[in-house]
């Protein structure tokens, strides 16, 4: 009796014991569900977080500071324009952009002009604000370091600052603006760019429920004007820390050993004997987060994945209660001259496919509740402005399907070899004579 005539058996005996083996189903279906269900919402975190990341700044961003183990990060080590130039030249074709932290000028202030108003937040910028934000510039050009080292009242705002401040104005490069900051400051600056605003840079926490208009977006000027505007003193005129931006294709092992050995060299004197260098990436702090999700998923799964034992002893139960009612059938089919082994695959093959079949529905289901609560997930977070900023992904886990399915498969073997070698061992004449 070969491999397919043990299948269509099995599935004959399956379908006459339709409720019988959809309940026997039922353990294996929810357990293999309740997987699927968790890896799927794990998945999609995953995706989501890396995805938001990747729209917000990208994942190619380094950051590089001095630390002090007694202390922490060392405040004497500041980065100035000029570490920020040679920087540049030195890691030219491997590096696309240097720059500090955009710090803000006070919090959020109203322009107003002819009747018409925008929120915004003044931000301070090296260079590169839109490539660091992973934003566009639809007219003019960004903030560069030559405003800030010729100290230029410049600025960049965003398509959304000139459609509700300035009417939609079709080119406002070159319009000066005079802003009072929200600490009652007036600074007078001349647009040279306009980029175009995302979503992501709506998000306040204050800014929950109202209008589009009475959003606040950036405001760029060079960073030299928010000190200058501070009062900062020049010898605190800098950064602790040094974020860049690697190029495509660079080998990053090599990028960042080379940088960190540069700036001990161009740096060192500057510095506390005892601080040393460190450097950090967005891509390594991503895929930490990755590996505690991974963790946390692969747990509650296998938490899950309990409820499978209590199916697989289901099916063993139902496949002992099954060589019972056909004692007779195996007895007969031993005195034709069946031997042990063709009886126990037969019994073996029909419990390896009530849990395959289990497996799938289990699948079908699990995916069905991981990509609606994804759905609903993905709704809410749009509807909401103060979330809007995520982008929500859907990712099947196609590895944890495989293996579930697999897995399945293997509980029928494993609780239905019992059954089946019973059956194989019974004794023909015994098995004759069974009422």
């Amino acid at each position: 009796m070969n491999f397919s005539e043990n299948l269509r058996l099995a599935w004959s005996c399956v379908k006459s014991n339709k409720m019988r083996s959809i309940l026997t189903m039922l353990g294996i279906i929810i357990g293999i569900s309740a997987v699927i269900t968790i890896s799927t919402i794990g998945s999609s975190l995953r995706d989501t977080i890396q995805k938001t990341f990747s729209d917000l700044t990208g994942t190619n961003q380094l950051a590089i500071y001095w630390y002090n183990p007694e202390y922490g990060i060392d405040s004497d080590a500041l980065f100035t324009f000029d570490d920020i130039e040679e920087f540049q030249k030195a890691f030219d074709g491997m590096v696309s952009t240097a720059f500090f932290l955009t710090p803000s000028l006070g919090s959020t202030t109203t322009y107003e002009e002819n009747g018409k108003k925008a929120n915004i937040d003044i931000v301070g910028s090296v260079q590169s604000y839109a490539l660091a934000n992973n934003v566009d510039v639809l007219m003019g050009r960004d903030i560069n370091l030559k405003d800030n080292k010729d100290k230029r009242k410049v600025c960049m705002v965003s398509d959304h600052f000139v459609k509700y401040a300035l009417g939609g104005m079709k080119n406002p490069i070159g319009k000066r603006l005079e802003i009072t900051t929200s600490d009652g400051q007036v600074i007078s600056v001349y647009i040279i760019g306009v980029y175009k605003h995302k979503q992501s840079q709506l998000i306040n926490m204050g800014q929950a429920g109202t209008k589009e208009e009475d959003n606040a977006t950036d405001l760029i000027v060079p960073i030299q004007l928010v000190w200058d505007t501070k009062n900062i003193p020049s010898y605190e005129q800098g950064s602790f820390i040094l974020y860049f931006m690697n190029e495509p294709g660079v080998d990053m092992d090599l990028l960042k050993e080379n940088t960190k050995a540069y700036v001990r060299r161009t740096m060192s004197k500057r510095v506390d004997p005892k601080s040393s260098v460190r450097l950090e990436s967005l891509e390594e702090q991503l895929k930490a987060i990755n590996t505690v999700l991974n963790v946390i998923t692969v747990a509650i799964s296998i938490i899950a994945a309990i409820s499978l034992i209590v199916g697989g002893i289901g099916v063993m139960n139902i496949m002992l209660v099954s060589v019972v009612e056909r004692t007779k059938e195996i007895g007969i089919r031993k005195a034709l001259g069946a031997k042990n082994k063709v009886i126990e695959m037969q019994f073996l093959v029909e419990a390896v496919l009530i849990c395959a079949i289990g497996g799938i529905l289990g699948i079908l289901l699990g995916l069905a509740n991981g990509i609606l609560i994804s759905v609903i997930v993905k709704q809410i977070v749009q509807s909401h402005e103060t979330l809007s900023m995520l982008t929500v992904s859907v990712s099947p886990p196609i590895m944890a399907i495989i293996v579930s399915f697999l897995f399945s498969s293997l509980v029928g073997v494993v609780f239905g070899l019992y059954p089946a070698r019973r059956a194989a061992r019974l004794s023909p004449i015994d098995a004759l004579r069974y009422e």
